[in-house]
Parts: structure tokens; C-alpha cells; sequence
């Protein structure tokens, strides 16, 4: 009886404009995404399913989208989503399929003093594609992913603390992160790299000595949106599982504004690797050379920026302009970070573009020693 009625879909189409992405979108639909402490866990995803569409083909058939989800397991993961992608390709007669999946991810928090333990929810998903020339073999297709996690933090305002005789205002932040990356990056590494950067992470439950240890660390852990981006990033593209590319956007929702702070940034490996021309330092100073050197051999030793801050007694706002080259350390400071590294300070003064006095009083006892004429 179908083979009898019209297929208005596979008609020919004689306007000459292909479409990006067609299919389906929102669709409510149980899965099993991966777990880091408990392997699976099972969730309600919204799911969009689309294709390229040929600008010579009128349509195409919606309802395969949902036979091809109906035929495989509920787990989403990079173990399946290649091999249900190329089924859509297939079906749907497309050089392209994407599935992007928006759903809840709950991950068992204790709080910090108490130990109460609650389940916290984050906003988490994905972006799959697959793309096959027409020329080519379907083995020899492109499969990309892309992991999405939004983590909700406490954020306090520096400049609110710094002018403030009593107390600083703070808000609740968001971390939005997609992340595509060569090895396995869990959705918990996320959610930790981020909220190891803001001033206090956020809790389902807390008892009175948690709200007291949780104010006191925002408090001594002040950042601006700014300084929550950056960090992130910086943590982000060092984890082992070979970050590649981030987009990462920071949202504060203001406590005592009629607005929201907001920043945001792309990054990838490639671009990372050419820095862009900076003005050099009075002391002919390399800012790119010696705040990349410091942020690398900070992230190295584990040490979120306000750690370092904490040690060489400087605010978290100056590391961060130091770190990016727009402001140099003096000679007192460059000393008390080579103590606090354990570095050689006469390197990490010429690292940083000075010249040790006792350098230059051992080239000018003997300027031959040194190639000097």
C-alpha cells in the first residue's frame, strides 16, 4: 500500500539551494550516557537529528530519523554514535548526519566540612556529526564530537571586596564548555576543572559549617568573569585527554546589577601555538615568552592562578594581566616567584627580560668570558 501513495520528499527540486541541516528537533528520548565512578547512567535526553540536504532533492523523510533511534540501544556514546550516524547517512541517502543531545547529568556531591552527601545537576550534551564526500567510500568518512557541559559556580567580585569595609557581593555563575579533544575527557573532568577555578563550586545541600566554609572560601577567592574564563580555559586545554579546541562563554548573573557580566572565547591548539606581536617590556621583556613560561610551569605543578597569587602575595587580577602580557612583575616580586617555583632566579629574572645584577657585575669583570668585545 506505501509503494502506492505519493513521495513528495524524493521529488526533484529546481531552485538550486541546498540546506544544512534538516531533520527533527526536540525530541524527549531515554539514554545512557557514560559514568566515570558508575560506568552508566540513565537519563532523558532532547534530541535533534539532521541532515544535508542536496539542493537538487525536495525533502526528506522525518520519520527515518526516529526507525534509525529506534534500532540501536539507548547509550549515546563515542562507542555508538559513528555507527548510528552512518545508518542516518544511509537511510536518509545524506553526505552529512549531526545529532546534538541536551539532557540532565547528576553527580553525587559531598559537602565540604559536614560530608552531607546530594546529588547536584548539570546541563550536559553533545554534538556528533559524520560527513561523507559523494566520491568516497563510506569507511573513509569524518566522525567528530563535541562534549557540552554547563557547570554552575559561586563567583565574588574583587573590586566589590577590595572597596568594601564589610562583606563583597557575589552570584551565581555559569561555565559554558565545548570541548572536542583526541582522548576521553569525562564530563566530571569538566565540572572539576571549573569549579576548582571559581571562588566556591555549588552544593545541593550544606549545613551551617558548610555555608561557613563556603562563604569564607569565596570570600579569600575572588574573581572576575574575566578571570573565570581564562582559568578555565587555561586548566582545560592542559588535560591530559588532548583538549584540542574550547569554546568556553561565562555568565554571572549580577547580584547587585540590572544585568548579567558576560565573556567568551574560542580556542584551539593551532592558534595557541602563534602568538600574536605584543609591545615588549621596558627591560625588553617578552610578555607572550615569559607569561606563557609562567602560566605552563604553574599549570604543571597543579596550581590554579589564585594559588600563585597566595604565594607571591599578589592579587589574582595582576597574576592573570602578567600571565596574558599585558603588565610585568618587578625584580622583588620575579625573585619571590623563583623561591616559591624552586627555580634558579638568576633564569627566571632573564626569562622574564632582566638582567641580574650579578650577571652584569660578572660580564663587566671580565666582558671577554661573555663574547663582549
Amino acid at each position: 500500500m506505501r509503494a502506492s501513495l505519493p513521495d513528495h520528499a524524493s521529488h526533484a527540486d529546481e531552485r538550486g539551494i541546498a540546506i544544512d541541516r534538516v531533520g527533527i528537533k526536540g525530541l524527549s528520548w531515554p539514554i545512557t550516557v557514560w559514568d566515570r565512578a558508575e560506568g552508566m547512567q540513565h537519563t532523558v535526553a532532547s534530541l535533534d537529528a539532521t541532515v544535508a540536504l542536496p539542493a537538487d532533492v525536495k525533502g526528506t523523510h522525518m520519520s527515518r530519523f526516529v526507525e534509525v533511534l529506534n534500532d540501536v540501544k539507548s547509550e549515546l556514546s563515542l562507542k555508538n554514535l559513528p555507527d548510528l550516524l552512518t545508518t542516518m547517512q544511509q537511510r536518509l541517502g545524506a553526505e552529512k548526519a549531526q545529532l546534538d543531545a541536551t539532557f540532565p547529568y547528576f553527580l553525587k556531591r559531598a559537602a565540604p566540612v559536614s560530608g552531607a552527601t546530594s546529588l547536584n545537576a548539570y546541563r550536559c550534551g553533545f554534538h556528533a556529526e559524520r560527513y561523507t564526500p559523494a566520491d568516497a567510500a563510506a569507511s573513509e568518512g569524518r566522525f567528530q564530537f563535541e562534549l557540552r557541559v554547563e557547570v554552575p559556580v559561586t563567583t565574588l567580585c574583587p573590586c566589590s571586596k577590595a572597596v568594601s569595609d564589610r562583606g563583597a557581593h557575589n552570584q551565581r555563575g555559569y561555565v559554558r564548555v565545548r570541548a572536542r579533544s583526541t582522548g576521553m575527557l569525562w564530563i566530571e573532568d569538566v565540572v572539576e576543572a571549573v569549579e576548582a577555578v571559581a571562588s566556591s563550586p555549588v552544593y545541593g545541600l550544606l549545613k551551617r559549617e558548610d555555608e561557613k566554609y563556603v562563604t569564607e572560601r569565596a570570600y579569600d577567592h575572588p574573581v572576575f568573569v574575566e578571570d573565570l574564563l581564562r582559568d578555565s580555559v587555561s586548566a582545560l586545554r592542559a588535560h591530559p585527554a588532548g583538549v584540542f579546541w574550547l569554546s568556553v562563554e561565562v555568565e554571572n548573573i549580577e547580584s547587585i546589577h540590572n544585568h548579567s557580566a558576560f565573556a567568551s572565547l574560542v580556542w584551539t591548539a593551532a592558534t595557541d601555538a602563534v602568538q600574536p606581536d605584543l609591545p615588549r617590556g621596558a627591560v625588553g621583556e617578552s610578555p607572550t615568552g615569559f607569561g606563557g613560561w609562567l602560566r605552563a610551569t604553574r599549570l604543571e605543578k597543579g596550581w590554579t592562578q589564585a594559588v600563585l597569587a597566595d604565594r607571591i602575595g599578589v592579587s589574582h587580577s595582576l597574576l592573570s594581566k602578567v600571565e596574558s602580557g599585558e603588565r610585568r612583575f618587578p625584580e622583588p616580586t620575579l625573585r619571590t616567584i623563583a623561591a616559591a617555583l624552586g627555580t634558579d632566579p638568576s633564569i627566571l629574572l632573564l626569562r622574564a627580560g632582566v638582567v641580574p645584577p650579578e650577571l652584569v657585575a660578572r660580564i663587566l669583570a671580565d666582558p671577554g668570558a661573555f663574547g663582549v668585545p
